[in-house]
């Protein structure tokens, strides 16, 4: 007799298809909002007049910022996570 398998959780943002989703929609959405912000009626729904060229969009510190953030994530994500020896009051 097969074992039965009890009732599954619900997936957080659609599982990985939603996960992939989100991060291609999300840098879309940002640079089509950055685009219309610029744009001079600055309409959400009508495509922008022109497309910026890419030393606009290019920021040395922003690379940096997010590489600096990028390794935080990945040292927390290495620092093994312990017990606490004594309960906090």
């Amino acid at each position: 007799m097969a074992p039965t398998q009890g009732p599954r959780a619900p997936l957080e943002f659609g599982g990985p298809l939603g996960a992939a989703a989100l991060l291609l929609l999300l840098p879309a959405t940002m640079f089509h909002l950055l685009l219309a912000a610029r744009s001079g009626p600055a309409r959400l729904l009508g495509p922008p007049a022109s497309l910026p060229g890419l030393e606009v969009l290019w920021s040395p510190r922003a690379l940096l910022l997010w590489l600096a953030w990028l390794g935080l994530q990945a040292a927390l994500y290495l620092l093994p996570a312990r017990k606490a020896s004594r309960p906090w009051c």
